[in-house]
């Protein structure tokens, strides 16, 4: 099973970006790694979602 990482911004839900792991345990890494970063991308905070393909 492939899991996708999709980062969608706040508010708007656009999605800017999506990368896909092995594991459920490296997507769900990644995301905490990415909330965690306190970094807003354009005046917006960044949602992740792991999805499981396949």
């Amino acid at each position: 099973m492939v899991y996708s990482l999709i980062i969608l911004l706040a508010g708007s839900g656009s999605a800017i970006g999506s990368v896909e792991f092995n594991t459920k345990d490296a997507c769900e890494t990644a995301a905490k790694a990415i909330a965690q970063a306190d970094r807003p991308y354009a005046g917006a905070s960044a949602i992740t979602v792991c999805v499981a393909k396949g």
